[in-house]
């Protein structure tokens, strides 16, 4: 059976820089372990004559139309972000949807026709998992890995102002932040999970979409899997599946809670968050996901045969 994913990610020099190249190249990974053939088309070039039984398309800026060498093929979305610009004539248009999000998927059933089901982002437990810390160091430093997206994040912000010296991976910062807390434009995807090993606690946010139709960023699961301490902003969706694993933050006030927490009370920080942990590893992983996904749309082309 030929998989054919259509990633947002551009083509070009920037390929890697985009989560979306990473997060397509570890579904792909696990897919391949399940004997089935998977190739990828990056932006811009989607439309083409290449033929497939399956047509997953990660959803995240870019929609996409089905072409004439696939019009018979299954056609899957997983919407992983940026709910609000997808259309329900666009979800209906698929024969199987998948959202990032449990309440999500729960009001899309009440909307279309067309099967629905909830996949949340997830990790590579290959790439990113707890490695040891060597010579009796300790985790150490406040780490932020994201571009500024050309607005203001105040978690980041409020968090400088607090005189926490945060250490920021991500292009576009220079207008919001001093030089030096910007330790480079982008940090390579094989070292992030070395990063999140050694760091005391990482900042988190999201966007307003995202949190309003309960979308969890991979960030998350990345860091837990680590067994990273996470401040966040507070998310409904996020806090029902970590309830006291995270801290969260409302404001500027919160976030001097949570980093009074980090200061005062960290061993019961990492003890919560290595519960955590176990439970990513458990459930949150592209191995999951890739089953999930598979059984899925074997069940349904089995359905459409009877």
């Amino acid at each position: 059976m030929k998989w054919l994913i259509k990633n947002p990610a551009p083509s070009d020099k920037r390929k890697k820089k985009w989560g979306d190249y990473h997060f397509g190249r570890s579904l792909t990974k696990y897919l391949t372990r399940l004997g089935l053939k998977v190739s990828t088309d990056y932006q811009p070039h989607w439309d083409n004559k290449k033929k497939s039984d399956i047509v997953l398309v990660l959803r995240g800026m870019y929609s996409h139309q089905r072409t004439a060498a696939n019009r018979n093929a299954l056609h899957v979305l997983w919407n992983i972000s940026h709910p609000e610009s997808v259309s329900l004539e666009e979800y209906q248009s698929y024969d199987l949807v998948f959202v990032a999000s449990n309440e999500w998927a729960v009001r899309l059933k009440e909307l279309i026709s067309v099967p629905v089901f909830a996949l949340l982002q997830c990790t590579d437990a290959e790439a990113f998992y707890q490695r040891p810390l060597k010579n009796n160091k300790q985790r150490e430093g406040v780490v932020f890995v994201g571009n500024s997206r050309g607005v203001p994040r105040y978690g980041i912000l409020w968090a400088i102002e607090l005189g926490i010296d945060v250490s920021i991976w991500g292009r576009d910062w220079r207008r919001f932040v001093d030089y030096r807390y910007i330790k480079g434009n982008y940090l390579d995807n094989k070292k992030l999970g070395q990063l999140y090993s050694s760091s005391s606690v990482s900042l988190n946010d999201h966007w307003d979409d995202m949190k309003n139709c309960g979308f969890i960023n991979n960030r998350v699961f990345d860091a837990l899997a680590c067994g990273l301490p996470i401040i966040s902003d507070y998310h409904e969706s996020l806090h029902k599946l970590f309830p006291s694993e995270i801290m969260y933050y409302r404001n500027r006030d919160e976030l001097r809670a949570c980093f009074n927490k980090i200061a005062t009370s960290y061993p019961d920080v990492l003890e919560k968050t290595n519960a955590a942990r176990e439970r990513v590893v458990e459930r949150y992983t592209f191995a999951n996901r890739a089953n999930s996904l598979s059984e899925k749309v074997i069940g349904l082309l089995k359905e459409r045969k009877n």
